[in-house]
């Protein structure tokens, strides 16, 4: 059975009075095609308001609450639309000052359980200045925005509350709920739903008609959210290799699993440019034409027509770099990789469904942001924070108009 639980903000620990309150009219949209690109399609991008600081002054090592303060980013955050209100929650960066992913951090990957809502009103954004939490530090979830609230599967973190994972081990879940923002009480309000057959974070979902899929490593699993007590249910899996960090997304009558990664065996990395659709009518999987390139980690969304998707890491060398020189111990290369990385790839892939080919329509106006859950708001596409660099995130939110 399903269960209700608000979330009250207003810890005995929390900084949250100094939040503020930030918005934004209709912000000048910024430039959405480039001619450039064969066939752009000039789509619409609107910068809304960047995401408020991290508020739960829990470590000394990080100056929460400091003048100086400012919100580095989130990767993997809890992220939805419901009705006129955005929700950003959880996620991990590396705030400690002078410290980044590859020079030891004494906390080292930081997991937050600070939640921030953003309401919509006519053509004004702002966050609302809500000291709001989590139960649970959780990061790389898959996240989907459904009419009952934002779907929450898996992820990972620490129970009760912020933590990093130099001094502590970080859990996988199995928790699945459904989380809303009731206006009346400015509350989050959470519903649990039967947990996943494992735990698993990185899980690429989507939803076909009231059915969410998730597929991770060698697994596929579907929840009809029309009955959810029904519980999970595990389903043949794709014909190629097993993957993490995929991208998802439906056309509406099938799932589309495409690209990800693997670590084989002998510890070596295969980066997967193949995709995958499952038609839930027949149950089985049929073979999409490969992609031009890698897009593990991206943001992925569908319409009937085809399926586009925004950013992904493409860049095989220098991943493979970066694997070898971690694997030796070599920090100081490893650091040098990454300082000097140029980021993820800025072009935004179409697949046709009739003529079964993928091709470059637009490019990110800035840095491309991934390893972030692709909001669908009204018919529009949000990347809500997310990563620009390795160990480096933006606070950055993006609406694409569709």
């Amino acid at each position: 059975m399903t269960t209700r639980r608000a979330l009250l903000a207003g810890a005995a620990g929390a900084a949250g009075a100094g939040l503020g309150l930030t918005s934004l009219t209709r912000a000048a949209a910024a430039p959405g095609g480039d001619a450039g690109v064969p066939g752009a399609r000039a789509a619409g991008w609107e910068r809304l308001p960047d995401l408020p600081p991290n508020r739960t002054d829990w470590a000394e090592e990080i100056p929460v609450g400091e003048a100086y303060w400012r919100q580095v980013g989130l990767a993997g955050p809890v992220a939805g639309a419901h009705g006129d209100h955005l929700i950003v929650a959880g996620g991990a960066n590396f705030p400690e000052p002078g410290r980044t992913a590859g020079r030891n951090p004494v906390l080292g990957k930081v997991y937050w359980n600070d939640a921030f809502v953003l309401r919509r009103s006519g053509g004004a954004y702002a966050w609302l200045d809500l000291p709001l939490t989590l139960p649970d530090a959780v990061a790389y979830a898959a996240c989907l925005s459904t009419p009952r609230g934002v779907l929450v599967i898996g992820g990972e973190g620490f129970r009760g509350g912020p933590n990093g994972a130099a001094r502590a081990t970080v859990e996988k879940f199995a928790d699945v709920y459904l989380l809303r923002f009731d206006p009346a009480a400015e509350a989050l309000v959470r519903e649990d739903l039967p947990s996943l057959p494992r735990p698993l974070s990185y899980g690429a979902a989507a939803m076909v008609g009231t059915t969410a899929y998730v597929a991770e490593g060698e697994s596929f699993y579907a929840l009809d959210l029309a009955d959810p007590d029904s519980g999970w249910r595990t389903l043949p899996t794709w014909p190629g290799g097993p993957r993490t960090v995929a991208v998802a997304a439906s056309d509406g009558r099938r799932f589309h699993l495409i690209s990800g990664r693997y670590q084989q065996p002998d510890g070596s990395w295969r980066l997967h440019t193949d995709a995958y659709s499952f038609d839930p009518g027949n149950g089985n999987w049929s073979r999409l034409a490969d992609l031009p390139w890698c897009v593990m980690a991206g943001v992925g969304i569908g319409d009937r027509r085809g399926i586009t998707v925004y950013a992904g890491d493409g860049d095989v060398e220098r991943w493979d770099l970066i694997q070898e020189h971690s694997a030796a111990g070599n920090a100081d290369v490893v650091a040098w990789l990454q300082d000097h990385h140029a980021g993820f790839n800025t072009d935004v892939l179409r697949y046709d469904l009739r003529t079964d080919r993928w091709s470059a329509v637009d490019r990110f106006p800035g840095p491309s942001q991934v390893t972030t859950p692709a909001v669908e708001w009204d018919g529009d596409l949000v990347i809500a924070s997310g990563e620009v660099r390795p160990g480096v995130r933006t606070p950055v939110i993006w609406r694409v108009r569709r």
